[in-house]
């Protein structure tokens, strides 16, 4: 699309996903915001050096805010997700809406873009989001919301998260709400308030159209590969406790490795099968937590290949989705590869003992005193499981492989990395957010020229 100049605002602003997109589009950022000092340092990496970067929003005058046309922000979500207390705004973290207020209020942008987790429309039974668009509505704005999935835009993630469109003295339009979804109902009850409401151009997308192969790394590190002591114990978790089950049209759970079998051990604890796709990952890891899905599948020995993916423990297929990235850096992200044993390069297909041909759940044959190739004797495991790489969570997010490369540069570890790519917003999603956002800006700059 044609650029649309726009300055803007970046509210709680991480690595700058927000930032990343919108700048595409033709917004210039005047104003960014972020406390954490490692993601201070990632985002003075990332645009070159950032002095429009500033640190706790909390500490800063609204007035000092540069005039702007558009604010974003995906505000701290720890206080309504639900793998935190859900303490809403009795959470210090919950009450940092009440500074994108404060800042909206003074300097009255035309559009704000903000964005939260799912869960934060059902918390306290709505009553913290219909309190949220009644402030937003007190200081100007009509409203509209939707949940967007970043697997529909190009990343092949599990990410359900709310985006919250604002609009400054827009026109009341009325919400035509159908169906009985999680938005549905939040949408009733907000109209149930008198706030004003408008309806955005959302984006439309219901196509998955990659996968996790499709952001693996060809060749990876064996510091994110797990030992082999702890991949048998792994398999073995899987082959003892799995019991077939199915819970959705979209996620296929093949057991659980935890002794409990009500539906929270089982989205907790349990393994998913290859034919779903990941389940979003709550904010919690270690002591065999971590849901996990297998497929084996098939790779050289000693090929660091990978071919599947998994997080927080899981092990997932890599024709599948991977989860919601989360702050956990990175520990849990697994991948499943299939180890076949041959005996010659050339025969990696065949592994053909004169004309007798091994199957993949077979022992390799014995060596004899002419072979030259490293085989060992005896059974060899199926799968090999590792952790998916900083870089390959940040592609999870949309972030180019540049983008990664610099911040790693700037000696930014792989454990903030790891972290900084869950903390993140996806860049696809906000750039298909962007395009009609601009569009309005433009059409609002059209009527008031005329």
């Amino acid at each position: 699309m044609e650029k649309i100049s726009f300055k803007y605002i970046e509210l709680f602003a991480g690595i700058g996903g927000f930032r990343s997109a919108l700048d595409r589009l033709g917004g210039e950022c005047v104003f960014a915001s972020e406390i954490d000092p490692f993601a201070t340092r990632a985002y003075k990496a990332l645009y070159d050096g950032a002095p429009e970067l500033h640190g706790d929003i909390t500490q800063i005058d609204a007035q000092e805010v540069p005039d702007h046309d558009v604010l974003v922000g995906g505000f701290p979500c720890q206080a309504f997700s639900v793998a935190g207390q859900r303490k809403g705004f009795e959470d210090a973290r919950g009450t940092l809406f009440f500074e994108i207020a404060r800042i909206a209020s003074a300097k009255q942008p035309r559009l704000m873009l903000l964005e939260n987790v799912k869960g934060l429309l059902s918390h306290d039974g709505g009553k913290t989001f219909e309190t949220m668009c009644a402030i937003l509505n007190d200081i100007g704005y009509a409203i509209d919301f939707r949940v967007l999935n970043s697997k529909h835009f190009g990343v092949p993630q599990n990410r359900e998260r709310i985006f919250i469109v604002a609009e400054l003295d827009a026109e009341h339009v009325d919400w035509n709400v159908t169906g009985n979804d999680v938005v549905a109902k939040a949408k009733r009850r907000v109209q149930a308030l008198d706030v004003r409401t408008f309806n955005f151009d959302w984006p439309e997308n219901n196509e998955v159209t990659t996968r996790l192969r499709d952001v693996l790394e060809t060749q990876v590190d064996e510091k994110y590969y797990l030992s082999e002591e702890k991949t048998s114990k792994l398999i073995a978790q899987l082959n003892e406790k799995s019991t077939p089950s199915s819970k959705s049209d979209d996620i296929e759970w093949v057991g659980s490795i935890h002794p409990e079998k009500d539906d929270y051990y089982m989205e907790v604890y349990g393994v998913m099968g290859v034919g779903g796709i990941s389940r979003t990952l709550l904010t919690m890891q270690g002591g065999g937590r971590e849901p996990k899905i297998v497929e084996p599948v098939v790779m050289r020995v000693g090929n660091t290949n990978p071919s599947g993916n998994g997080m927080n423990g899981n092990v997932f297929d890599s024709n599948g989705l991977s989860p919601t990235l989360t702050t956990n850096k990175g520990e849990g992200v697994k991948v499943t590869e299939e180890v076949r044993a041959v005996l010659t390069p050339d025969r990696e297909e065949k592994r053909q003992m004169g004309r007798r041909f091994k199957e993949n759940d077979e022992a390799a044959f014995t060596l004899n005193t002419q072979d030259k190739h490293g085989v060992a004797i005896g059974s060899y495991p199926r799968y090999r499981i590792r952790k998916l790489t900083p870089r390959e969570c940040w592609r999870l997010q949309g972030f180019t492989d540049a983008q990664h490369d610099t911040v790693m540069d700037a000696g930014i570890s792989d454990s903030q990395r790891y972290k900084q790519s869950g903390n993140a917003v996806t860049v696809n999603v906000i750039h298909a957010i962007g395009i009609p956002l601009a569009k309005r800006l433009k059409q609002e700059e059209a009527v008031t020229i005329g």
